[in-house]
């Protein structure tokens, strides 16, 4: 499955863009109070994951996600599970629709029309996947340089506001160490880091095995960063228990900014900046879907596009009937019915058949 290839620099914008995402708006999953703790903490097993895609890979002797699967399970279940990968990288795409039409109506245009707002992000995602992986490396570039100029830029506006209390970090670790832990299990690992298996996809794409690992580890460290710093700032702005309860926390922070009655109403521009993260997560996503689609039925990816994009749109309405049961649906049943199979039973148990087809490493 042939892609065209990207140099590094795009490669990197593009997975650590990818990373942020809709992570930049919901940020970590507030199980915890000290959410910038599971923010540091979960980059360890990040990592080692990555490393184990890597390793997948190499083990496999394949250029992509999709040639290991149909290479090791064989014609019949190689091509179910490709295309049990497309759909649920199409599931993940519709849920991130979700997110940021929620995020938009709050902010930006409240009583435009769900359907409407839906259909015209879709066909925007449908044009960006379809111009191929070059065309979303090229996007990534300036949308990275928005999302580090406006943290920077909310950092300094929220301290000239007098709205950063650094005393609002305490306690830390008030109820242990154990909660922390079971948070970074429960969600971190998975999302968002785990759903950088999307790009063994076209992994030929981004220069092959070795260049994967050492621009996803360069990626998910500077995204941590970004993420701890975003913890951080919305814990220091809005305090623990406001946080826990704020639906859209960065937003609730930059709505603090107040200089001179002057400079206010700064999530209007968040949310701006947050729509093109998700544009570009959108595209990755549904861009791996149409590659799957088009794996197996042999034929351009770009046939796909269009059709899948009005897909996830569809399912984008249909997943939930309000926002509650969405959040819900996404930290109780998706990340253990879907995320963690997809990440880590299915990658596990395609190594161990490689391991057994082929247990001295012979040519295949």
């Amino acid at each position: 499955m042939m892609t065209s290839r990207i140099n590094p620099f795009h490669t990197f914008t593009i997975m650590f863009v990818f990373l942020l995402g809709t992570s930049l708006i919901f940020g970590t999953p507030r199980l915890v109070e000290d959410t910038w703790l599971v923010d540091i903490i979960a980059l360890v097993p990040a990592c080692v994951l990555l490393i184990f895609y890597t390793f997948l890979i190499v083990a496999g002797k394949s250029t992509d996600l999709y040639s290991l699967l149909y290479k090791t399970w064989g014609q019949f279940l190689g091509r179910l599970l490709i295309l049990g990968y497309a759909v649920y990288f199409l599931y993940v795409a519709s849920r991130n629709i979700r997110d940021m039409i929620e995020l938009v109506k709050t902010t930006l245009l409240a009583n435009t029309p769900e359907v409407l707002l839906i259909l015209l992000f879709s066909f925007l995602i449908a044009y960006a996947s379809s111009a191929g992986l070059p065309t979303i490396g090229r996007i990534a570039i300036p949308i990275s340089g928005m999302v580090i100029l406006f943290f920077v830029l909310l950092a300094v506006l929220l301290g000239f506001s007098g709205s950063i209390d650094t005393e609002r970090l305490l306690p830390i670790l008030s109820k242990g160490i154990s909660p922390i832990l079971n948070a970074t299990w429960q969600s971190s690992i998975w999302f968002p880091y785990g759903e950088i298996v999307v790009f063994l996809v076209f992994l030929n794409g981004v220069g092959g095995p070795r260049r994967f690992l050492k621009l996803g580890l360069a990626s998910m460290i500077c995204s941590c960063i970004v993420l701890t710093f975003s913890s951080l700032l919305q814990i220091c702005t809005l305090g623990k228990e406001n946080m826990k309860f704020s639906v859209f926390a960065l937003l609730d922070a930059a709505r603090q900014i107040n200089i001179a009655d002057f400079i206010t109403r700064m999530d209007a521009l968040v949310a701006f900046i947050i729509f093109f993260s998700i544009l570009l997560k959108c595209s990755i996503f549904l861009y791996a879907g149409t590659k799957g689609a088009a794996y197996v039925f042999r034929k351009s990816y770009k046939n796909f596009s269009l059709p899948c994009a009005i897909l996830i749109a569809g399912y984008s309405i249909l997943v939930s009937e309000n926002y509650g049961e969405h959040v819900e649906e996404g930290l109780k049943y998706a990340i253990f019915w879907l995320h963690i199979p997809m990440q880590l039973v299915i990658p596990v148990v395609t190594l161990l058949l490689v391991w057994i087809r082929n247990p001295k490493g012979e040519e295949q």
